[in-house]
């Protein structure tokens, strides 16, 4: 899973616990795998296309190029 907010912000990666992400940002405990106009951070199964990765949870997860 995934943490996506706002509308051209990055996605981030989840710590083990999926209660926040890798880089520490809190994560409302409710998947919604389609658009929605929101600030708050939520899950979603799928890996955002349409979105660059947080440079410093790809650096945490040791994915960065």
């Amino acid at each position: 899973m995934y943490a996506i907010g706002a509308q051209g912000d990055a996605y981030h990666l989840l710590a083990p616990t999926e209660d926040k992400t890798l880089c520490g940002l809190g994560v409302a405990p409710i998947v919604i795998d389609r658009k929605v106009d929101t600030s708050d951070l939520h899950l979603t199964t799928n890996e955002p296309t349409d979105r660059e990765l947080c440079k410093a949870c790809a650096r945490i997860a040791g994915t960065e190029h």
